[in-house]
């Protein structure tokens, strides 16, 4: 008998050791991809839910989430010029924000190794997957797309004599239009504005995407000529979209708090003191949450329909440096690129889906619209001083807005001071 128990003990202790061995090496082989992203994506994105499935799928895979404030140009620098990381790959940023990474050969190149049948360059909107390459390659993966766009009252508009028989929203074809628009829409009592007819983001964050995509609407482009990479400041219809803007101010049918207030044209859009807003196109969406999808809707800036619009993105990048490379790109084609993903922040947040067939299952007709103004979308120019150049354009602008300077001088100021900077990509 004892040597039964003797042998069974051995056995036991055997097995024991077997499965911790297996238990150590099945820890080992686990792997763990850690996601650099924007705090304000985790509400903004289904990512819990994603990084949930890509873990049933790859049950050898831990996903872990790992979050900054904004991914801006020295968010990761330092590491990654160290041959560190705490990331393997980073969710979040611009082409902007991308290029002092490049500028040190941070980051890895999508052209090798990611396009595939699954996730092909054509299946992208042509301006998003555009907005992911710095002198012609591909360091960036768009994972959701942004266009300039004017969030409108529809009920408003149809009181105001502005929509057709079946009740849509007719397009203003200019700005003399446009500025006709928004008289029409500004109600006062007792002489004083109760609802503004329009609002511009003329703050920090959009002013130059305002004054952009408003000039591409009426040009057809942003630059002096098509030899040029010069921004346009000269041209006869720039000089006139500013005095429409001028005189909506002057008018009293567009107020000015975005200068002061970033989030103002939005915050008084939903409670309903604005007919009019322009700025990102997921505004609509966000408004009809609150005012109701029967009041809200949207329609193309002057000539958008036609010319195009301004479009920008949120990105992802791989550094050199990633842990894992690999299972970053198969994270990001089989759970960033999916439909349902994607569809999710589009029918909650308004943030436009990078592929074209993931709009099927748009929860709003309008969609079909917008793609009409994203498929003709321009950009911002890749200059190496883009951010001096973003701030004199909001001091500029805002002062031939409010009439302090004659508008004539302030185009003459930009067009003098963007040829003065560096409007190479400086790589």
């Amino acid at each position: 008998m004892r040597k039964n128990f003797a042998r069974v003990s051995i056995l036991f202790i055997a097995l024991m050791i077997i499965s911790i061995i297996s238990g150590v090496a099945a820890a080992a082989q686990k792997q763990t991809l850690r996601v650099g992203v924007e705090a304000w994506m985790l509400k903004k994105f289904d990512l819990q839910n994603a990084a949930q499935i890509f873990m049933k799928d790859h049950p050898e895979v831990e996903v872990e989430y790992v979050q900054v404030e904004t991914a801006d140009n020295t968010s990761y620098l330092l590491q990654w010029s160290q041959k560190k990381t705490s990331v393997d790959m980073v969710i979040g940023g611009s082409r902007e924000n991308a290029v002092p990474y490049v500028a040190k050969d941070l980051l890895m190149n999508f052209d090798e190794g990611f396009f595939d049948q699954k996730v092909a360059r054509e299946d992208f909107i042509p301006a998003f997957l555009d907005l992911g390459k710095i002198e012609g390659t591909q360091y960036l993966i768009p994972i959701q797309g942004q266009i300039m766009y004017v969030t409108v009252r529809k009920d408003l508009m149809k009181k105001a004599g502005l929509t057709d028989k079946e009740g849509n929203v007719i397009p203003a074809k200019n700005w003399d239009e446009f500025y006709e628009y928004a008289k029409k829409l500004t109600e006062k009592e007792d002489n004083k504005v109760v609802t503004s007819g329009l609002a511009i983001d003329w703050g920090k964050n959009f002013m130059a995407y305002s004054y952009l995509s408003s000039l591409q609407g009426v040009r057809g482009s942003i630059y002096a000529n098509e030899k040029s990479n010069i921004i346009d400041f000269r041209s006869d219809e720039a000089s006139h979209m500013l005095k429409v803007w001028n005189n909506l101010v002057k008018d009293g049918y567009t107020p000015v708090d975005t200068f002061a207030d970033m989030d103002a044209g939005r915050s008084n859009f939903r409670a309903g003191n604005v007919a009019m807003h322009i700025s990102s196109v997921s505004r609509w969406k966000e408004a009809s949450e609150i005012l109701g999808a029967d009041k809200v809707t949207g329609m193309p800036l002057p000539g958008a329909d036609r010319n195009g619009t301004i479009a920008f993105v949120s990105g992802i990048m791989i550094p050199k440096v990633s842990e894992n490379p690999e299972l970053a790109k198969l994270f990001i084609k089989e759970r960033l690129m999916d439909r349902e993903f994607q569809l999710w922040t589009l029918n909650k947040y308004g943030k436009m889906p990078v592929l074209k067939r993931n709009y099927e299952g748009a929860d709003a007709p309008i969609w079909s619209e917008i793609l009409k103004s994203a498929v003709k979308a321009g950009s911002c120019p890749l200059y190496k001083d883009w951010p001096r150049l973003d701030n004199e354009m909001n001091i500029q602008l805002q002062s031939a807005i409010m009439g302090k300077t004659p508008i004539e001088k302030v185009l003459k100021n930009l067009d003098g001071y963007v040829r003065s900077i560096n409007t190479s990509s400086g790589l």
